[in-house]
């Protein structure tokens, strides 16, 4: 296999090869490392790339292989974390210069569980400072450029670690999604991120954004990444208290089932008003294509659903303030202009508005559990705009963005933060300039199975995956 078809392997691909001894992890993490040195000038996907701790993981995980000790699709994989997520003996900035010497003194949980699958932590990809912005730009250390465009942004604050897998610089990658920034990267650069239910992996060791609505999870070239990814990390964890106590399935169980029976939901509300039309046509042809595959599409009126994004702002706005609150006293000129901003107006919220927003988060939830009974899935659009330019998402003096649309980029993903469901995004098309199109597949709680089947059904359908980004 040649070195650019090595650089967009999926696991599936890989990890037959790897455990048959025809491709060692060595070649693979030298591979992806090259790959970091050719490209990551004009991406700037890493913040940290652990070239030579990256290696011997790699041997360590070969001669594991050759001695007889393969211990899965993730033995050998690389893996791009975003930094938020603690490496013993590395620094976890978030994205910021406060904590530019917050030496990690234990691996998170999740960086224990990939460790433990035989994957190979190849570096801390760039984020949006402390995780909060939905454009992905970052004034301390620049902005992660989109390999399908490198004048595109990678949206979210996981932008680094969508950059890393779109442009084949990493397998795989972990991101955190707490109004959307695990979908809306992946929506932009064509890649495969699902944000689990909320307790369903474990935070412990990533730095907190907002402690109700934080997730983390799997950001990959395919949803069957996704599957074996959400097999390593997942499981109840003493050492985060939001950790789900409920039975962890095999998520690759669905995979091949196809979208036969599957139930549909499509939101006649909210969703499907005022998009791009270019959006709305390419999601709309994938919900043709999965009833032609044998789905059950229906129509559901939501009309409340529009609240779901106010809602999401007005718990974690609050919570964001309570992390940051000694920070901010203590630094406030190393916050960037947007940051501080925000967290300066959070801080006038009184307490009474964020139990407002608490209560009707509750009231949400049960509309959309009674909404959504007699549907598997929901299925809508990831982001309502194309994807905007560097350019456009710059800050004037004052906080705000050049380009107001940009405000727009987590309407649909912040629904399902509020609700802590499992949510999928994957490609489903082009625009007419070539960017990629994201869809969003939604379920019930723990159920990330079913998520996972219809977006493997709908991408087995729609061939999509040959389409490469640009990039050399």
């Amino acid at each position: 296999m040649p070195d650019n078809d090595l650089a967009y392997a999926s696991i599936d691909e890989l990890a037959p090869r790897i455990e048959s001894g025809d491709l060692s992890p060595v070649d693979l993490t030298q591979a992806s490392l090259d790959r970091i040195e050719a490209l990551e000038p004009q991406l700037n996907a890493f913040l940290e790339v652990f070239s030579e701790g990256a290696l011997a993981q790699a041997r360590e995980a070969e001669a594991e292989i050759s001695s007889g000790g393969y211990k899965g699709p993730m033995h050998g994989i690389t893996v791009a974390l975003k930094d938020l997520i603690d490496v013993e003996g590395t620094v976890t900035t978030g994205g910021s210069t406060i904590l530019k010497d917050n030496m990690a003194t234990s691996d998170a949980t999740i960086t224990r569980l990939l460790k433990e699958a035989g994957a190979i932590i190849i570096g801390k990809a760039a984020l949006v400072e402390f995780a909060m912005g939905a454009t992905g730009m970052n004034p301390h250390y620049g902005a992660s450029h989109n390999p399908w465009n490198l004048e595109r942004i990678c949206c979210g604050s996981s932008m680094g670690s969508a950059s890393a897998v779109a442009g084949g610089l990493a397998v795989t990658a972990i991101g955190s999604d707490t109004g959307g920034s695990i979908r809306m990267p992946a929506a932009v650069t064509g890649t495969a991120g699902l944000k689990p239910t909320y307790g369903r992996v474990s935070r412990a060791g990533v730095l907190d954004l907002s402690w109700s609505c934080d997730h983390v999870g799997p950001m990959t070239r395919t949803v069957a990444d996704c599957a074996h990814m959400m097999n390593a990390i997942s499981g109840r964890d003493s050492r985060d208290p939001a950790s789900a106590d409920q039975p962890v399935p095999d998520f690759t169980s669905g995979l091949k089932q196809g979208l036969q029976g599957v139930r549909v939901g499509v939101p006649l509300d909210f969703f499907y008003d005022d998009i791009d039309p270019e959006i709305e046509t390419a999601v709309r042809a994938g919900i043709t294509l999965m009833e032609r595959e044998g789905a059950i599409v229906r129509e559901i009126s939501m009309p409340w659903v529009s609240q779901g994004r106010k809602i999401n702002v007005g718990v974690n706005r609050p919570e964001a303030v309570s992390v940051h609150e000694e920070w901010l006293a203590r630094y406030p000129e190393q916050y960037s202009i947007e940051v501080r901003a925000r967290l300066e107006a959070a801080s006038y919220i009184p307490a009474t508005e964020y139990i407002r927003a608490q209560r009707a988060r509750r009231w949400f939830i049960e509309k959309m559990t009674e909404a959504t009974r007699d549907v598997d899935v929901l299925v809508t659009p990831t982001v309502p705009i194309q994807t905007p330019t560097i350019e456009e998402c710059i800050v004037h003096p004052d906080g705000n963005l050049i380009a107001p649309a940009t405000n727009l980029l987590g309407i649909f993903t912040g629904v399902f933060d509020t609700t802590g469901e499992p949510s999928l995004s994957l490609n489903c098309g082009f625009t007419e300039d070539g960017m990629p199109i994201g869809m969003m597949i939604s379920g019930k709680p723990f159920d990330e199975v079913t998520v996972l089947r219809a977006g493997a059904g709908f991408e087995a359908a729609a061939g999509l995956l040959d389409r490469r980004p640009p990039i050399a």
